[in-house]
C-alpha cells in the first residue's frame, strides 16, 4: 500500500468518526492546585494601539497579543516521571544531580522529559466507574479499588490491553468552572492499590478527570504510577462526553509542548472514537 493511499485509509477513518475534546478550558482565575501559582492570561497589546504603532509603515494594520504564565499543572495537563520523587529519587535515580533552573535537560533517557517524547497516539481505555455503580458521579473523597475496575471492565465488556491508555471518570469534571470548592477538595480518585493495578495491567498513561489523580494519599498515586514506574499522568481530564456517548475504547491524541527539560505541560487531548 502506498504512502498515499494509507493516508487516505486514515483520513476516511477519522472522517467517520467522532472527535472529543478532553481538554479543560483556560482563565485568569481558573481553579488550580494551592501549592501553584495561579493561570494568569491577559492582552498585552490591542488592535486599537497596534493601529497607532504600525500607522506609518503598515497603514490600515493592526494585531493583538496575548501573554500568559502558568505553571506546567494547570488544568489539563500530562505530567512525566521527574515531576515526582521518593525519597529524592525517580526510577532508582537521584532526581537532585540532574535538576537546576533550565529544569531537567541533562537526565538518563530513561527520565523522559516532555521536549524528549513523541505525540501520544494510543488506544484508550474508558473506566466509567459511577455508572458500573448506577451512579452519575462518585461519592465525595470516594476511594476507586482494583475490584471496582475490574468491574468497570466488565460491565463495559471491554479488554485493556498492555500499552494502552486508561481514562479514569469519577464525574467530578462538572465542578470544574462552576464549583472551584467541590474541585479542589472534595474529589474521589484512585487509591493507591488501584494505581498499582493500572501499572501491572501494563497501561502506558493513566488519565483522570480530577485534579491530583489519588485519594486519600494523592502523593502515593503519583509515585505508583511516575517515580517507581516511569509511567505517564494526565489530569484535569474532561470526560463527560466520552461517557455520555458510551465509548469505552477510542484512540488518543496527546501532543505536549516541547518545553526542553519540562517534567510536565499544558495539553488538549483529543479522544476519536
Amino acid at each position: 500500500m502506498s504512502t498515499e493511499s494509507k493516508a487516505e485509509d486514515i483520513i476516511r477513518m477519522v472522517s467517520e468518526a467522532k472527535v472529543y475534546d478532553l481538554g479543560q478550558p483556560y482563565w485568569k482565575g481558573m481553579p488550580v492546585h494551592p501549592a501553584d501559582p495561579p493561570f494568569v492570561f491577559f492582552l498585552y497589546r490591542y488592535h486599537e494601539h497596534t493601529a497607532k504603532l504600525f500607522k506609518d509603515i503598515a497603514p490600515g494594520f493592526a494585531d493583538s497579543i496575548g501573554y500568559m504564565t502558568s505553571s506546567m499543572h494547570a488544568g489539563t495537563h500530562l505530567d512525566m516521571p521527574v515531576h515526582m520523587s521518593r525519597n529524592l529519587k525517580v526510577m532508582g535515580e537521584d532526581i537532585t544531580k540532574y535538576e537546576d533552573d533550565r529544569g531537567y535537560v541533562d537526565v538518563p533517557e530513561k527520565l523522559p522529559t516532555v521536549d524528549r517524547i513523541k505525540p501520544i497516539v494510543k488506544r484508550a481505555v474508558l473506566f466509567d466507574v459511577p455508572k458500573t455503580k448506577n451512579l452519575d458521579i462518585l461519592d465525595e473523597r470516594y476511594e476507586i479499588t482494583p475490584e471496582d475496575l475490574e468491574k468497570t471492565l466488565e460491565s463495559e465488556n471491554v479488554e485493556l490491553r498492555p500499552g494502552d491508555c486508561a481514562l479514569i471518570r469519577t464525574g467530578y469534571s462538572r465542578f470544574f468552572e462552576t464549583d472551584a470548592d467541590a474541585y479542589l477538595h472534595k474529589f474521589a480518585g484512585l487509591g493507591a492499590k488501584a494505581a498499582q493495578w493500572l501499572v501491572d495491567k501494563g497501561v502506558s498513561l493513566v488519565g483522570i478527570d480530577n485534579l491530583a489523580a489519588g485519594v486519600p494519599k494523592p502523593f502515593e498515586v503519583h509515585n505508583i504510577i511516575l517515580t517507581d514506574n516511569g509511567k505517564f499522568l494526565m489530569k484535569s481530564l474532561m470526560l463527560e462526553d466520552l461517557a455520555k456517548d458510551s465509548r469505552y475504547v477510542s484512540m488518543v491524541v496527546v501532543s505536549p509542548l516541547r518545553i526542553k527539560g519540562g517534567e510536565a505541560s499544558l495539553v488538549r487531548p483529543i479522544a476519536i472514537a
